[in-house]
């Protein structure tokens, strides 16, 4: 939604939400406002402190006085805007101003980025470059696991340590902004971002395939730069350019679709999608578990208990009114397992159970779409019940009225996110996704367009361009074949695909232009011969023959303009 403002304007507003992000961390160790907010004699404020309310823990009211509102200004009602912001607004709209990822780039705009030496295979010449992560590595096969440990840990830690007491937080705060941008300088692009933050776990969740209203970047293939990529404005010219370093083969800041339908098997994929679930359940389940009843939470007693830190160790569970002699350190994260795999097994189960239901009604459903729905329906199921809880605190202090229209609008959203991603196909996106460029070749052909009947190509649906494509199986092999390599570097310039990623994306076009796998390869050839700067970023995980193939062919070309 926000590609397309430039990206000046949007360093600025990334500026302000630092800056003011970093108000409220100074906020958590010196806070002479909000306090005033919580007095009891002050009525004007919904947030005052009834100092004769009793909210237990167990059978122990906690001591009600005025507080500093910023650890509740931060759970309550910072990160539910966060998660609102990824279903309706999507991935791209959260990572252009996020404080967070533009931190991680400064070692970037300070130009003291880590760097190896490196010898170029063609030239023989030795370069310093930047650092990526390799998706062939450890860390770029099993990052999901990693970063969902890290979500998990976290949120045991919140409980634990850092959800009232303020000091704690604002520790825990600046030490995630020195990690991100300790790896900001040990490795290029949004490597903080694709790899190790916990919050992008969160984010592959709720955008899912697409955000209801987030931009599809495979419409607009005028434009280079798209989505939430890594972008630059060049001097001269003052125009956006990419600034992509390949640390990510299915980018989801390139394209959040094609990621989507990309990692939909990678390991680690079904815990974070079922597993976000029993966490969601879990963490707000253990507030109830340790205290016995739900003021406690919805009170946001929680958010300034005092002496959280030196109750870690406390009894962690009271039920019916008798106290389960586990310790809270232990007992938060036995929640938290027990949860996250009973919703893992629970989608596992209704996945089986999906493909055995539609192939009994005569339709025929393949694993990968059982997959997808099931994925759909824990989305929006996490997402009501986020708002179930998340903000409560807060939002129960409004009147009657404006917390009724919240609450519609929250079902209201969820329904058109769910209407609108639960009969999405991975065929539907590749369709859409080489429609344009399939145009662009067709008005290059002879074709009768009075077979369109007054309409223009333009005004074809996805579907309708592959019928007509069809018609090509009538036209001679050689414009076939050029039809087919016009139409990959058409891709490849958009960065829609990688030269080995072709091969696959494109098997259903070849089939239908009637083209053989090795007149694919030959495309990829004559395209390095001919367009070479296209090719030349490519990520360690994309070399492959295709890889090799265009790099000898780059070599021989070399070779003879030498000569």
């Amino acid at each position: 939604m926000l590609y397309q403002v430039p990206e000046k304007t949007m360093h600025r507003v990334r500026w302000l939400l630092t800056i003011g992000w970093l108000l409220l961390i100074a906020s958590l160790f010196y806070d002479p406002i909000t306090i005033a907010w919580t007095h009891p004699s002050n009525l004007s404020s919904p947030f005052r402190v009834n100092l004769r309310q009793c909210v237990k823990i167990r059978e122990t009211c906690l001591p009600q006085s005025p507080f500093s509102m910023s650890a509740l200004i931060w759970w309550a009602m910072i990160v539910p805007t966060g998660i609102f912001i990824l279903l309706v607004f999507g991935h791209e709209f959260w990572r252009r101003i996020c404080p967070l990822s533009f931190l991680s780039q400064i070692p970037r705009a300070l130009g003291i980025q880590r760097r190896r030496k490196v010898v170029d295979r063609l030239t023989g010449e030795t370069r310093r470059e930047v650092v990526t992560i390799g998706e062939n590595s450890w860390l770029g096969r099993n990052h999901l696991y990693v970063q969902f440990g890290l979500f998990v840990l976290g949120l045991g830690l919140r409980i634990l340590y850092v959800n009232s007491d303020r000091l704690a937080l604002g520790i825990f705060l600046i030490a995630t902004i020195f990690c991100a941008m300790l790896i900001g300088y040990l490795y290029a692009g949004k490597s903080w971002c694709q790899y190790f933050c916990p919050m992008a776990p969160v984010q592959m969740v709720y955008t899912g395939p697409r955000s209801l209203l987030g931009s599809q970047n495979y419409l607009r293939p005028t434009s280079m730069v798209t989505q939430s990529m890594c972008r630059t404005t060049d001097g001269k010219t003052q125009r956006e350019q990419s600034a992509c370093v390949g640390c990510k083969a299915a980018c989801i800041d390139i394209d959040a679709e094609k990621t989507y339908w990309a990692e939909l098997n990678k390991p680690g994929r079904r815990l974070i999608q079922y597993g976000y679930l029993g966490m969601v359940i879990a963490f707000y389940l253990y507030y109830f578990l340790y205290a016995g009843n739900w003021d406690y939470y919805f009170t946001g007693a929680w958010t300034h208990e005092r002496d959280q830190v030196a109750n870690a160790f406390d009894t962690g569970f009271y039920l019916y009114d008798r106290a389960i002699p586990i310790p809270k350190a232990f007992a938060v994260f036995i929640t938290f397992a027990v949860l996250i795999s009973i919703t893992f097994t629970l989608g596992l189960i209704l996945e089986k159970l999906c493909r055995r239901v539609v192939v009994r009604k005569g339709r025929p459903l393949s694993k990968e779409q059982a997959q997808h729905i099931i994925f759909t329906l824990f989305t929006v199921t996490s997402f009501w019940t986020f708002f179930s809880y998340g903000a409560r605190p807060s939002l129960n202090r409004l009147p009657e009225y404006p917390l009724f229209a919240f609450n519609a609008l929250i079902v209201l959203v969820g329904s058109l996110w769910l209407y609108r991603t639960l009969r999405r196909t991975r065929t539907q996106y590749e369709r859409e996704n080489m429609a344009t460029s399939l145009r662009k070749q067709l008005q290059k052909l002879p074709i009768d367009l009075s077979l369109l009947e007054g309409r223009s190509l333009n005004d074809l649906t996805p579907d309708e361009i592959y019928t007509l494509v069809k018609v090509l199986q009538g036209v001679s092999q050689q414009m076939r074949l050029q039809t087919y390599t016009g139409v990959v570097l058409d891709l490849l310039r958009q960065q829609a695909i990688s030269a080995s990623g072709s091969f696959e994306f494109c098997r259903q076009l070849r089939q239908d232009l009637q083209l053989t796998d090795a007149e694919h390869f030959s495309t990829i050839e004559t395209i390095a011969a001919n367009n070479p700067e296209i090719l030349a970023l490519q990520s360690s995980a994309e070399e492959s023959h295709v890889a090799k193939t265009v790099a000898k062919t780059i070599a021989k070309r070399s070779k003879k303009a030498n000569a």
